[in-house]
């Protein structure tokens, strides 16, 4: 494997692992909300999205990545698979963060 590929594997899965926690507090903050009678949305995202997952806490979504993640790690050279999974990433990444500056 090339240095460059192992190093894309490295930052992928560190962005797993940040997201990971991250996850766990927004939907935390999530439940939080369903209890005080909010957030009764059904889908995080949108259906015309990156992602296959439907819920309405992040993590279904953040299982879809990890699962794209296995796939990439599997077949490093298909450059669609790793296309979808930095979408997904960036879609995500952009979403918890938007939550985090409302909260």
């Amino acid at each position: 494997m090339s240095d460059n590929l192992e190093s894309v594997e490295v930052k992928l899965q560190e962005h797993l692992q940040q997201l990971y926690r991250q996850v766990i507090d927004a939907d935390q903050y999530l439940d939080d909300l369903r209890q005080q009678g909010k957030a009764k949305f059904q889908g995080v995202f949108a259906e015309q999205t990156v992602f296959e997952s439907k819920g309405n806490r992040f993590q279904p979504y953040l299982n879809e990545i990890a699962a794209n993640f296995e796939k990439w790690q599997q077949d490093k050279e298909n450059e669609q698979q790793l296309q979808l999974l930095v979408q997904q990433l960036q879609l995500m990444t952009e979403t918890l963060a938007r939550l985090k500056a409302i909260r």
